[in-house]
């Protein structure tokens, strides 16, 4: 075959217009789940994400924009396809890179122009099968039709490892080096994008040493020296040193000289411009070769990384989304040091239930003053019981998460005996018996095998095997597990006597079950393609196999080894180890030259590279883009932008709404900075509200949101004070009486220290000193508002009076008591909401004055009736319901619910029929039908079946209504999947954690209430059959 390199690039492209068509096809259509609605807000008005930020994908993302129309969808859809492009780009460096090693493999001269046709065959089928391996990968199109930056920082790896290929073509060439500082300058700019993308440079160091001074042990060892040595200078050096001094000269400068900030910065950016010119002259004139690469290399990483640039300018504009307001060279260092997330030791450190024993003093910090930069105290560095410490420490979270590091160590027991105790306390709180027998349980020190039990079992084995599983042998479901059972998450094979026996699980699933689109299956042939690929590169290209291996492990277990992930997270992090997966399809792609390896003196070589390339292009990228299609196809889901405008319009005009997560939180971000939906209505974030940083933005107009109305003085919120209230009992308060808000707060966060308490360490520390609050009522004002309806005006209390029922009040509880002591001594004029999805933890105990508006909870006045769990205006409920809201293209149903997804729709079901259930209770039968056919129009069972003991309530809604051949249908379908998912369950023989006992249990309840419900409307033949099938199925297995 001819001009097969021009051929070779060809095929190249056509990969990446495959790979594009099938992301454009399949890309989502507006903003998704998760950090989406960041990305693309802040791509849209360049704004600063969350640390240590994404620059370059914002600088992208913008320029994808202008080719948008301005506030509209166009916007999401643009920088979604920068994903899309972004991956299909990889796709296409993975075609590449697999030829070249399958070149190799052949001993195919690397720039040869004419090839066989037979070996020509075999190289661009093997890239070709690689490339589309990527493509339909679960994982990796997950990543690549929507706004994230793991779809960029794929890519920047694929062209970095593609260009030391590119060298290798033209080593010997004097200007050959050009292309090891153009991965200088990929590396730089990857930071920008993602810290992943500084894995890939141990693999391109032992390339580099291999095939320009030979395979010796020698350079293997060098190439590994340095390889590992270039990460680390890199991630502790390079990354978090330079903002560090560039932080050191801009404090002298500021401080000491007068100068403005960050003028110390760039001083810092000139020494560094000197050095690396004076650096290329010096090296230059003495003839040293390898220390001039290095010194360009640097630079090119550097002008890289100065992408970083952006955040301190964009920061200093004070726009909307500013995480953090890193526009001076402190903020920037603790923004790009990540500081607000803590840290997790690697080499030593304390297991989860370690006593704290001191709090060191750690380096000084600094905040931007008026004048200067001003000390805001010490990092406080905490010191643990030596006794619980350990080596290479991984069950070390002590957040809530901590629970289950039992369940995945082999401490059971522990787990059991805590959880058991748990309960018995809460029902018997003044017991001090069982609260000492608490404590001594939660301090059952681990040993060092259950520490390594859990990083073998459950972080490589759950948090990386598992799925790497997913991606090329299958997945059992979507659904997330926590506690490594059977039924949820785990990966699968599609051979039913081999998964069964492997789960100790029945594969013959319940239709409740069976509905789940991520239920993908592969037969192992993906895997076992590549299998046949490592065996095949090691035995004919060992060193290029190392290469591939160190860039497998590398973006694979090392990874794993250097999160330290805890036992639960908030969703699966999968896409984390998408660059180790897409390596491993470079062996999949090889896997055609095994076949023409073992067959080629058999059959000609065209044939069995012709032969060899359809059977894998079958067997992994066919197979899995048929099977993994259905749950990768977005192209119709407007989830994420519709429930967001539904959070938005559920708030009065001028509202202040209170977030808790990235769900409820990023899609509405989106909806205001792009769309300009309500931007009226303060969106704040409770879990960002405890830093200085965000609590002080509060205070500035955002958009048409006014300042919030706060009492407490800045300069009280700084970093260092009131980050943590402590309660303290004090005798000169009684109990009994409730005390003015304001003026807690006033005390809790006085500089008069004659008002605070001395703690164990000698400092004085702000109290409050009593847990009853109130907040004085102004009717009129209230009534003013126009929020409250007027049947309501009567309720309104003088007074709102509660508990706090807390030992310490944070950061953000004092700043969210602040705004409404405030709001209602100006007049009640900011309507305050939570969304529905925050959690009762975060309402204060002011639960009994939160009226239920939807997908909000409104802060009123007025004790809210504790029989309708907060829904006293169901008129209002029925409007939002029936009129107000939209439903994402879900009424299609065809719709793919991922298991996150599916938690709003849920909630809503609940409320629909509740909502039913009043007016039927009311006399209003045809409203409550209405409202029950509109729930199951809306979000109909297709896309996502319904909770059973909700769908029960719907029947019996029906039933009161007359409408009984309606009420017969819906009540067979839930006696039916009562009884199958009750004998599903019965199926198993698991005790302890992984009992499915209370499962079974939950279903038979639901088949005898079918039973129970037959009777009450005398439908005899219904009930005869629910009641013998309860009858059947409660015998024990």
């Amino acid at each position: 075959m001819n001009n097969f390199n021009k051929i070779n690039t060809i095929f190249g492209w056509v990969a990446f217009l495959i790979a594009l068509a099938v992301y454009v096809l399949t890309l989502e259509q507006s903003v998704s789940l998760w950090d989406c609605g960041e990305f693309i807000s802040a791509s849209y008005r360049l704004q600063v994400v969350h640390p240590p930020g994404a620059p370059l994908f914002l600088m992208l993302g913008r320029i994808f924009t202008l080719f948008a129309q301005e506030g509209t969808n166009e916007v999401a859809i643009a920088v979604n396809m920068l994903s899309a492009v972004a991956s299909a780009a990889t796709v296409m460096f993975t075609f590449w890179i697999t030829s070249h090693f399958a070149k190799k493999i052949l001993k195919v001269d690397l720039n040869a122009k004419t090839v066989e046709l037979g070996d020509a065959i075999a190289i661009l089928g093997a890239g070709l099968v690689a490339g589309l391996a990527v493509t339909f990968m679960d994982t990796f199109w997950f990543s690549a039709v929507e706004a994230e930056v793991y779809a960029g920082s794929s890519c920047f790896m694929a062209l970095a490892f593609w260009a030391i290929l590119k060298w290798e073509k033209v080593k010997d060439e004097p200007r050959s080096d050009r292309w090891i500082v153009f991965i200088a300058y990929v590396v730089g700019l990857g930071i920008g994008l993602h810290l992943l993308n500084i894995l890939v440079v141990p693999a391109i160091f032992l390339y580099y040493f291999v095939n320009k001074y030979g395979a010796s042990a020698a350079n293997i060892m060098k190439a590994a020296a340095i390889g590992f040595g270039s990460i680390a200078l890199l991630q502790w050096g390079i990354i978090p040193k330079t903002p560090a001094v560039a932080a050191a000269f801009d404090l002298v400068f500021v401080n000491n000289f007068g100068l403005p900030y960050n003028t110390g910065v760039l001083f810092f950016m000139f020494l560094i411009f000197v050095f690396i010119v004076v650096g290329l002259r010096y090296t230059a004139q003495t003839n040293k070769p390898v220390a001039n690469l290095v010194i360009l290399c640097y630079a090119f990483i550097m002008i890289g990384f100065s992408s970083y640039s952006m955040v301190v300018i964009r920061s200093s504009a004070e726009p909307a989304i500013d995480m953090n307001d890193p526009q001076d060279a402190q903020s920037l260092l603790s923004y790009i040091n990540r500081e607000q997330y803590g840290s997790r030791p690697l080499v030593y450190g304390p297991y989860w239930n370690a006593r704290l024993t001191a709090i060191d003093e750690g380096k000084t910090q600094y905040r931007r003053g008026e004048e200067g930069y001003e000390e805001v105290g010490t990092k406080q560095e905490p010191k643990y019981d030596d006794r619980f410490s350990t080596v290479l420490p991984r069950m070390g979270d002590m957040s809530e998460k901590s629970k289950y590091y039992p369940i995945w160590c082999d401490m059971d027991d522990m787990f059991m005996k805590v959880s058991r105790l748990e309960q018995q306390v809460a029902a018997d709180p003044t017991n001090a018996d069982l609260r000492q027998q608490l404590e001594a349980a939660q301090m059952t020190k681990p040993k060092f095998s259950h520490n390594m039990k859990f990083m073998f079992r459950y972080q490589m084995g759950w948090m990386y095997w598992r799925y790497f599983m997913w991606n090329f042998v299958g997945r059992q479901n979507d659904l997330q597990n926590v506690t490594g059972n059977s039924q949820q998450g785990n990966w699968i094979s599609g051979i039913d006597g081999f998964d069964e026996w492997r789960l100790n699980a029945p594969m013959e699933v319940p239709s409740e079950m069976a509905y789940n689109k991520g239920r993908n299956t592969y037969y192992f042939l993906p895997l076992i393609l590549g299998l046949l690929g490592i065996f095949v590169m090691y035995k004919r290209s060992k060193m290029d196999f190392y290469t591939v291996l160190v860039m497998f492990l590398f973006t694979g277990l090392l990874v794993v080894i250097y999160l330290n992930q805890p036992p639960m997270e908030p969703r699966e992090r999968d896409y984390t180890f998408a660059g180790s997966f897409q390596t491993f399809c470079i062996w999949i792609g090889l896997s055609v030259l095994f076949f023409v390896d073992i067959l080629r003196n058999k059959v000609s070589k065209t044939a069995v590279a012709t032969g060899a390339t359809i059977f894998a292009l079958f067997a992994a990228p066919y197979l899995m883009a048929s099977q993994n299609w259905d749950d990768h196809d977005r192209s119709d889901r407007e989830l994420a932008i519709s429930f967001a405008k539904n959070y938005l319009n559920s708030c009065e005009e001028n509202a202040i709404l209170f977030t808790n997560g990235d769900n409820d939180t990023y899609p509405l971000w989106y909806a205001q900075n792009v769309e300009g939906i309500r931007t009226d209505v303060r969106v704040i974030n409770l879990s960002l509200l405890p830093t200085e940083w965000y609590s002080s933005a509060l205070r500035r107009k955002v958009f048409d949101s006014e300042p919030l109305p706060q009492s407490i003085p800045a300069e009280n919120l700084v970093a260092g004070r009131s980050d943590y209230v402590r309660y303290f009992d004090s005798k000169k308060f009684p109990k009994n009486q409730y005390y003015p808000l304001d003026q807690v707060l006033s005390y809790a966060t006085t500089d008069d220290n004659s008002k605070k308490q001395r703690a164990n360490s000698g400092e004085l520390i702000n109290v409050y000193p009593v847990k009853n609050f109130r907040v004085a009522v102004d009717k009129e004002a209230v009534i003013a508002t126009g929020y409250v309806p007027a049947k309501d005006t009567a309720r309104i209390v003088d007074q709102m009076k509660w508990n706090i029922g807390r030992n310490g009040l944070s950061k953000g509880d004092l700043v969210v008591l602040d705004v409404i002591a405030t709001n209602a001594k100006t007049g009640w004029k900011r309507p305050i909401y939570w969304t529905t999805t925050t959690g009762s933890s975060v309402y204060l105990n002011l639960d009994k004055y939160l009226r239920h508006n939807g997908l909000t909870y409104q802060l009123l006045p007025i004790e809210a009736n504790r029989s309708m769990r907060g829904m006293d205006d169901m008129d209002l409920l029925y409007k939002r319901l029936m009129v107000d809201y939209e439903w994402g293209n879900m009424d299609k149903g065809e719709l793919y619910l991922d298991d996150k997804a599916q938690l709003v729709p849920q909630n809503l079901r609940s409320l629909f029929v509740q909502v039913a259930d009043y007016y039927s209770r009311n006399g209003k039968m045809d409203t409550a039908v209405a409202v029950l056919d509109k729930c199951y129009t809306v979000m109909p069972e297709s896309i996502l079946p319904m909770r059973l003991n909700v769908k029960a309530l719907s029947a019996d809604i029906y039933y009161r209504a007359g409408l009984t051949e309606k009420a017969d249908v819906i009540t067979t379908e839930i006696g039916d999947r009562a009884y199958e998912m009750a004998n599903y369950y019965g199926k198993f023989d698991v005790k302890g954690i992984q009992s499915v006992a209370r499962d079974r249990q939950d279903n038979l309840d639901i088949l005898r209430n079918v039973g129970a419900l037959t009777r009450e409307y005398k439908r005899d033949e219904l009930n005869k059959k629910y009641t013998d099938l309860y009858a059947e199925a409660s015998r024990v297995y």
